[in-house]
This record gives structure tokens, sequence and C-alpha cells, in this order.
């Protein structure tokens, strides 16, 4: 009897894994069962182009039923709402799904930290419905900027505040100021959107992207500058109230637009699973195989604590992305009863794009080398457009970047 394998996830781990396992799994041996509430794997990266213009919707989303089609396999549209480890079966709005072996990667949620008004009055960058209110809400302003005759009222509605300096707030603050300065402003040729418009970046760190090599932050902060984005650091947030940022040590911060780019948390469905080991964090603690005490869960990406080298690693998708083929050999050693091996973690670097032909670029596999403006652009292009799945969404990323570099976004209000 081939085994039943669930994946809860279509996200980056979800995804590859599906993909993965199709070369490795012999006819028969498994029935996979993909979940997710939507039929389209998102590309997260590259959201922040989707928001402020460079990038139409349809080039980051990428449909789950290929791959699973492609695999001779099954993919279910559903809210899944619990798993019972118990019985051995995934609880969903369409009925139970029972397993032999369980995937959990359910990604990460949004995080607030608990702070007052932020999940009223900041708009947030984690799905793609997310990507168009922002998108829709920067058009809006501008909009009715151009017809603001009061000019404190104008720069008033062309103020944005981005909280949270990591890779996602660094990267929107950057683009937002290439649109207005290189897309917008002809567009508006009313208004003085190089006066009038101030992207403030507020973060509780000392350095922007924090998480990544030293050498980058400085790079960031120095393009940063270049673009005229106000960085207000070691800055912690105490609350969010309409068009006013509070911090800690009783700043304000006022903005027309306010954008929450935080960080993330664990997925209520690791964090409400019953009978299994939790790290702080809340996520699932799993061990070198990739297991979650038990041969029946298995979890990696967001929602796993996998300690290395003495910490656990980041929530990225490139954790995902190099985990996803360890994690489908040792499925495949599961079915098989075979041995499983432990996995080796191989970090390839960060990449933190900065606007029209600038980025950052850490290279692990070279030595840590650390790239800076147009070379590390090519390289984040480069790596970026191998990674997106689909040879239709490549050709679209790759035509849309040639043409947002050659001419004016054509970015409308649009559904």
């Amino acid at each position: 009897m081939p085994k039943r394998i669930v994946i809860v996830g279509g996200g980056f781990s979800g995804l590859h894994l599906v993909r993965r396992l199709e070369g490795l799994m012999r006819p028969g041996e498994i029935e996979l069962t993909l979940l997710d509430r939507n039929n389209y794997h998102l590309f997260t990266p590259l959201l922040y182009q989707v928001a402020t213009g460079e990038l139409p919707p349809h080039a980051v989303a990428y449909p789950l039923r290929l791959p699973i089609a492609h695999a001779r396999q099954r993919f279910v549209q559903t809210d899944v709402q619990g798993v019972d480890l118990e019985r051995g079966a995934v609880r969903t709005a369409d009925g139970d799904f029972a397993y032999d072996h369980l995937v959990l990667v359910p990604g990460a949620v949004t995080n607030d930290f608990g702070i007052p008004g932020v999940a009223e009055h900041t708009l947030s960058m984690k799905t793609l419905a997310d990507g168009l209110v922002v998108r829709k809400r920067i058009l809006e302003t501008v909009e009715n900027a151009a017809r603001e005759t009061d000019a404190e009222r104008r720069r008033a509605l062309l103020s944005f505040v981005i909280i949270g300096a990591g890779p996602v707030g660094v990267e929107l603050a950057s683009s937002l100021r290439d649109l207005m300065d290189h897309s917008l402003r002809r567009m508006y040729p009313e208004i003085d959107l190089v006066r009038d418009a101030r992207i403030t970046l507020i973060d509780a760190g000392d350095r922007v992207v924090i998480a990544m090599d030293e050498r980058l932050s400085r790079i960031a902060a120095k393009r940063l500058a270049e673009q005229r984005v106000t960085v207000v650091l070691n800055t912690l947030v105490s609350e969010v109230a309409g068009g006013i940022v509070r911090t800690k040590d009783g700043k304000e911060f006022r903005g027309g637009t306010i954008v929450w780019a935080g960080g993330v948390r664990t997925h209520p469905l690791v964090t409400g699973l019953e009978g299994a080991a939790l790290a702080k964090d809340k996520r699932l603690v799993v061990d070198r195989t990739f297991r979650a005490g038990r041969d029946d869960v298995l979890s990696f990406g967001d929602a796993a604590y996998f300690e290395w080298e003495g910490r656990p690693l980041p929530q990225l998708a490139q954790v995902a992305v190099l985990q996803a083929p360890a994690v489908a050999r040792n499925i495949a050693h599961l079915v098989r009863g075979e041995a499983l091996e432990p996995y080796v973690y191989q970090r390839k670097g960060d990449l933190v794009a900065l606007g029209q032909t600038h980025a950052g670029a850490e290279l692990a596999k070279y030595g840590h080398i650390v790239l800076g403006g147009l070379p590390a652009w090519t390289v984040w292009r480069i790596n970026y457009l191998m990674q997106l799945l689909g040879v239709r969404n490549r050709s679209t990323l790759l035509v849309e970047w040639l043409l947002s570099y050659f001419f004016t976004r054509m970015v409308v209000d649009t559904p």
C-alpha cells in the first residue's frame, strides 16, 4: 500500500518539497496531498515590487496545481483548522485528511509584538492582497495630494512611515523612493515629489538589515541616505494611532501611510499543536533529520526550530529552499524503512535590493565576498530570476524588469 503523505502549506517549503519528491519516489510508493488556503505559491521576496508597481501580481504568483498535476498527486484548496497527532489526521474545512507522514510547513504570520494599534492603523506586507493594498494606498495618496492646495496638508499626505528595517522594510523604502523620483514625478508635474514626499524607516535595532552581514548594513544605510530616506534606529514603537507612530522614548512620527514590516511569528497551526515540543518562539522543535520527536511528523522552514551551531536557523525563504532536498530524501527513507540522513546547513549568503541599479550582496560560498552597486544588483536580479518557478513567470519577470529599467513604471490603480 502506498504511504499517505500530507503536506500542509504551499509556500517555499511545501512547493519545493513536492518538486523534489517527484524525482525521488517510485510510482505507487506514496499518495501525496498538498493542502493550502490559496491555490498559488507567492514569491514573497518580490512582493514589495508589486506594492511599488515594478511588477504585476501574476509575476510573483505560481499555480500550485502545476507541480502537483505534473507529479500526479493531489492538491486541495482549503482552510486547515488543526492537526490531531493521536489520530494521525489533519482537520480542515473540507473534512479530515489521514496521513502516515505529515509535513507541517504552514509558514509564518505577521508579528505585531502586541503593540497597540498596529493591526488597526498599519498596512502589512505579507500576502499578495497586502501588496495590492499598499500599491492602492500609494496611488490614492498621490492622487489626493495632486488635488490638495494646502502645502502643509499635501506634505502630510505624502509622508510614509515604514516600521521595521529588515529586508522587507529597506527594500520597500528604497523602491518607493524610486517610484516617486522616476515615475510618479513625471506623471504628477503639479506636485514636487522630491521635496514633499518623505519616507521614514524606524527600527529597534542599531543598524538596518541587522540579521545580515554588517558590511551589507553599511551599504544599505549609505544608499538609503542617498535616496533621502530618514532612518531612525534604536527606537522601540510603543503605539500606533491614526497617522501617528509613538515610541517608548516619547517621540512621535506622523505619516499619511504607515506600513508594518516588523517581522514574523510562528503560524497558529504550530503554536496550537498539542503533544509536540515547541521552542521559546513557539516553533516546532525538530532534530537533524527534521522529525518533530516522531517519525510521522516532520517540519522545516519557518515553522521549524532547527538548531545549527548553537543557534536556530532563521525564518527565511532561502533556508526552506536549501532544506527541501534533504527533507525529500528523508521522506523517501522513511517510506522505504531506511536510515535517515542528518542535514548539514550550508548558507549561501544574503541579498538586499536598494533601488534602480543598486543592491548589496554577500556571497558566502566565495569567502563571504560583499558587493555593492551595479555588480550586486546584477547578482540580485539573476538570482531571483533563476529562483522563480515556471518559464512564463520568469519571462514576465525579465520583461517587466527591462521595461521598468528603460521606461517609466506603468503604475495604475487596478485590482
